[in-house]
């Protein structure tokens, strides 16, 4: 399995019946006018619109997932105390894997 990290998503363009994500990385060499590294072009998947509906989906599941970790994560913190007969744990799915996984 090939694994690609990229920086961030560029652009979003729907043609037709596909979807493109246009993913960034940070240049080492190219900056912005404030000397930042600057988002260049990296790679374009292109996917169905359901596929690319289906995807948006597992994206919003973890997104919850993560929030409710870093709520937690912060009540621990600022030693707030778990609600009786809670495990001081977030209910629901376990946190995902962090290594990137291959589109459908």
């Amino acid at each position: 399995m090939n694994q690609v990290f990229f920086d961030g998503l560029g652009n979003i363009t729907v043609i037709g019946g596909t979807v493109r994500l246009d993913f960034v990385t940070f240049s080492p060499t190219e900056t912005d006018a404030n000397n930042r590294p600057q988002a260049v072009p990296a790679q374009r998947v292109i996917m169905s619109i359901e596929g690319f509906a289906r995807a948006t989906e597992k994206m919003q599941e973890t997104v919850q997932t993560l929030s409710k970790l870093i709520q937690a994560s912060r009540e621990q913190a600022q030693g707030t105390p778990a609600q009786p007969g809670s495990t001081g744990k977030p209910a629901g799915n376990p946190p995902p894997d962090p290594s990137p996984k291959p589109f459908p």
